[in-house]
């Protein structure tokens, strides 16, 4: 009787410990999926300026230009490729990185920013 005992005590630890071990390892894979979520940058508009005017990120990433300028702005890919709407104070814009490019104020040409994928 006393050896059917320890015989179930040591079945028991056995299944835990293995459910432990899965466990662990399931946590782990879900951990390394959630480390290719893009991050999110912001780039504010003011003081007519692109404040980081250069910023480098992770392909995939995400960029938020936020107007807390008092005046409208817009951000435009160099070669017109792409444009925002008109941003008016609080308004903001988002893209998806996925290659370098340089960008301008269409509104204020003097307004230039760039945007780098780090190696």
């Amino acid at each position: 009787m006393k050896a059917l005992k320890i015989f179930s005590l040591r079945k028991t630890v056995l299944v835990l410990g293995t459910t432990m071990i899965f466990l662990l390892f399931s946590s782990l894979s879900t951990t390394e999926s959630n480390s290719n979520t893009p991050t999110r940058h912001v780039v504010n508009i003011y003081q007519m300026k692109f404040v980081p005017e250069k910023i480098q990120v992770k392909k995939g990433d995400i960029i938020e230009w936020v107007n807390k300028d008092i005046v409208p702005h817009d951000v435009t890919e160099i070669n017109k490729k792409w444009a925002s709407k008109t941003l008016n104070k609080g308004d903001s814009f988002s893209k998806k990185i996925t290659s370098n490019f340089d960008y301008f104020c269409s509104i204020h040409i003097v307004m230039k920013g760039s945007v780098s994928i780090k190696k």
